[in-house]
C-alpha cells in the first residue's frame, strides 16, 4: 500500500513539473502578459499613427483606458489575496497630503485627480507587475534582449524616415510620435543603462558597445545634442559602483575608451551631416559660456504650439521663486495637479491657471518642486537611494547574470531620476515608463519572494528556540 501511494506521489510530481514546464514555455500567452503587451503596443504605435492621420494627441483616449484596467486588476488582486504592498501605503500617503493641500487651497476636484493619475499610473502598474502570481523563470534575458531588439528596431525606422527624406530633429523619432525625441531619447537612455547593467553583471562589453553604437546613431538623427554628456554621466556612476563593490581600477579605461570613440564619431559626423546640411552651428559651439547661459534660461514663445518654452535652469529657479513666498509652501509646494493640465478633458491647475508662464513647455523637475516643494521632491530622492540599494544589494548575491543585469541597470537609471527629470518629461515617457515599471515591479518580486521570506523567518525562529550551549533541543 505503501508503494502504491508513493507511487502516485510520484507521478502527481511529475504532472505537477510538466504542468510548471508548459506554463514557463507558454507565458507569452498569459492574460496578464498579452494586457501588458497591448499597453506597450498603444503607447509605442498608436500616438504614430494618430500623428500620421493629422488627429490630435488630445484624441488618443486608448493608452488611459488600458492603463486604467491594468490599475483596476491591480486593485483586484490585492483584494483578493488580502495583501497590500507597501508601496500603496506609501501612494494613499502622498495623495492624502498633497491631495488635500491642493483641495483646501481651492484647487477643483478633476485637475487633483488627473493629477493624481499622472504621477500613480504607471507606479500603479509596477505594482501590478508585482503582483503578477507566475513571472517566467527566463523572463529577464527575454526582457533584456526584447529592449535591445526594440531600440535596433527603432533606429531602423529611423534610418528608413531619413532615407525618404525626413529632416534630422526632434520629429525623426522612430515611431514616437511627431516632436517625439523627448520620449525617444528616455528609452534610449533606459537601454543604455541596461547595457551598463550587463557589463556590470557580465563583464562582456559587445552588448554595451553595440547599445552605446545604436544610441549614438539614434541621437545624431534626433540631433539630441544632450547623448553624449548622459553616456559620460552613466559612465561615471556606472565606475563608481564597480569600484565600490570591489572591481578593478584598470577597468575604468573601458568607459575611457567607450566616450572618446562615441565623441570621435559622434563629433564630426553631427557636424558634417546634419548640422552643415541644416544650418545649424556645430556642436563644439554650444559648449561657450554664451550658448550654455542663452540655452539654460531662454524664455522665448514656440512658433508653432504657442507655448513659452522655459530653459532647463530658468525653469528651477523660477520653480524656487514660486514657492519660496511662505514657509508652508516652500516645504509642500501647491498640491497635487497644481500644475498639471489636459486639453481633451479641459481640466488645469490652479497654479497654472495663474501662472504668467501658465502654457509651457518646460522639464518635470520644476513642475515638481511648484507642486510637491521640497519635502516632496527630497521624499522622491530617498525613495530613489533605497530602491537601488536594494536592488544593487540583491544583484550582488543573484546566480542569473541576466537578473542582475536588470538590477544594476534598474538602479543605475533610478539613481539618474534627478537627471532625467531635469532634462525632460519623463513621467509621460510612456514607453520607457511601462518598461521602466514593469520591470521594477518584477524585479522586486524577485528580492521579495514569499519563499526566501519565510525561510528567513524560519532561520531566525531556529536561533531563537537553540540552546546557548549549541546542543540540541
Amino acid at each position: 500500500m505503501a508503494d502504491i501511494n508513493y507511487h502516485s506521489q510520484q507521478l502527481e510530481t511529475a504532472k505537477a513539473e510538466r504542468r510548471r514546464a508548459r506554463l514557463a514555455a507558454e507565458w507569452t500567452r498569459e492574460w496578464w502578459f498579452r494586457l501588458l503587451a497591448i499597453l506597450l503596443f498603444a503607447e509605442l504605435i498608436v500616438p504614430f499613427f494618430l500623428w500620421q492621420a493629422g488627429l490630435p494627441a488630445s484624441t488618443d483616449f486608448f493608452r488611459e483606458v488600458v492603463a486604467a484596467a491594468i490599475v483596476g486588476l491591480a486593485f483586484v488582486f490585492m483584494l483578493l489575496r488580502d495583501r497590500i504592498p507597501g508601496a500603496l501605503l506609501l501612494i494613499l500617503g502622498i495623495t492624502l497630503i498633497w491631495g488635500m493641500l491642493a483641495l483646501l487651497e481651492g484647487q477643483a476636484a478633476a485637475p487633483t485627480a488627473w493629477g493624481w493619475w499622472r504621477l500613480f499610473k504607471y507606479p500603479l502598474i509596477g505594482i501590478f507587475a508585482y503582483l503578477v502570481p507566475r513571472w517566467p523563470a527566463d523572463f529577464a534575458r527575454w526582457f533584456f534582449r526584447f529592449c535591445v531588439a526594440l531600440l535596433i528596431f527603432e533606429v531602423g525606422v529611423q534610418l528608413v524616415q531619413f532615407a525618404l527624406g525626413a529632416p534630422p530633429g526632434d520629429s525623426l523619432a522612430g515611431t514616437f510620435p511627431w516632436k517625439g525625441v523627448g520620449p525617444f531619447t528616455m528609452f534610449v537612455f533606459f537601454v543604455v543603462c541596461l547595457g551598463f547593467g550587463h557589463w556590470l553583471a557580465t563583464h562582456q562589453a559587445k552588448g554595451l558597445l553595440l547599445i552605446i553604437a545604436l544610441g549614438t546613431a539614434g541621437a545624431m538623427l534626433s540631433v539630441t545634442k544632450f547623448y553624449l554628456m548622459a553616456v559620460a554621466l552613466l559612465g561615471v556612476a556606472t565606475l563608481v559602483l564597480h569600484l565600490v563593490r570591489g572591481g578593478r581600477f584598470r577597468q575604468l579605461f573601458l568607459y575611457v575608451a567607450l566616450f572618446i570613440l562615441s565623441a570621435a564619431i559622434f563629433l564630426p559626423v553631427y557636424n558634417t551631416f546634419i548640422a552643415n546640411t541644416r544650418g545649424l552651428k556645430p556642436l563644439q559651439e554650444y559648449l561657450t559660456m554664451d550658448s550654455l547661459e542663452g540655452y539654460l534660461f531662454s524664455d522665448g514663445k514656440g512658433a508653432e504650439d504657442g507655448k513659452y518654452n522655459l530653459g532647463r535652469g530658468l525653469a528651477i529657479t523660477y520653480a524656487w521663486q514660486q514657492i519660496s513666498g511662505d514657509p508652508v509652501t516652500t516645504l509642500f509646494g501647491f498640491g497635487l495637479g497644481s500644475r498639471t493640465s489636459s486639453t481633451a478633458l479641459n481640466v488645469s491647475g490652479r497654479v497654472l491657471d495663474d501662472d504668467l508662464y501658465g502654457g509651457v513647455n518646460a522639464a518635470t523637475l520644476g513642475t515638481w518642486i511648484q507642486e510637491f516643494g521640497l519635502v516632496g521632491v527630497g521624499l522622491f530622492l530617498c525613495l530613489n537611494i533605497w530602491m537601488a540599494w536594494k536592488m544593487i544589494r540583491h544583484a550582488r548575491h543573484v546566480d542569473d547574470p541576466y537578473l542582475a543585469t536588470l538590477e544594476y541597470g534598474l538602479a543605475l537609471f533610478t539613481l539618474m531620476w534627478p537627471m532625467w527629470l531635469w532634462y525632460q518629461k519623463p513621467w509621460v515617457s510612456g514607453v520607457m515608463m511601462t518598461l521602466y515599471w514593469v520591470s521594477i515591479g518584477f524585479v522586486f518580486q524577485q528580492i521579495n519572494k514569499p519563499s526566501k521570506r519565510r525561510s528567513r523567518f524560519a532561520d531566525r525562529e531556529r536561533q531563537a528556540v537553540a540552546p546557548a550551549d549549541g546542543s540540541r533541543p
